[in-house]
């Protein structure tokens, strides 16, 4: 009987290459989101939106411990106060639009996260102001970033005179 050996780095490697293998194939069952924390697209069902008006009482940038990331808005809508989560892409110019006592419309649905009831906001209404926080699936939208102007911009170098 022949017998024959394995190195141990081959097995190793074997082993390695089998790990990396399964953690792609669990990346690529994950639905992928533009938020690189959390996602709720999978708690996003459209066809239970609602709309909420109430008047802003707090804005939380740091959500306590475990809970969702990014920008919260407690909305107090008369009966009760609501959790509305932003997330962490509103721009600054949106930010600063929101102020505690300001009226606000929101376009969402209701969630839980963590044992905590949570509105997911779809839409932000402030004023005039209409803000997309998520698409149509629940997907935090990123806004598109601002292109410098260039317009009457000196020459530095390399300009005809």
């Amino acid at each position: 009987m022949i017998e024959t050996r394995i190195p141990r780095t081959a097995c190793t490697s074997l082993l390695l290459v089998a790990l990396l293998l399964l953690g792609i194939v669990a990346l690529a069952e994950e639905p992928h989101s533009s938020d690189p924390g959390k996602s709720f697209g999978g708690a996003y069902d459209s066809t239970q939106e609602i709309t909420i008006a109430g008047i802003v009482q707090e804005i939380i940038s740091h959500p306590a411990h475990g809970g969702a990331v990014g920008l919260h808005l407690l909305i107090s809508t008369g009966d009760k106060t609501v959790d509305a989560h932003v997330g962490p892409f509103l721009s600054q110019e949106n930010r600063e639009a929101l102020a505690p006592g300001e009226s606000v419309e929101i376009v969402g649905v209701n969630s839980t996260s963590h044992g905590q009831s949570l509105f997911l906001v779809r839409q932000l209404i402030v004023g005039k102001r209409q803000i997309t926080v998520r698409n149509q699936r629940g997907f935090l939208v990123r806004p598109a970033p601002q292109r410098a102007t260039q317009i009457n911009k000196p020459v530095v170098n390399g300009g005809a005179q």
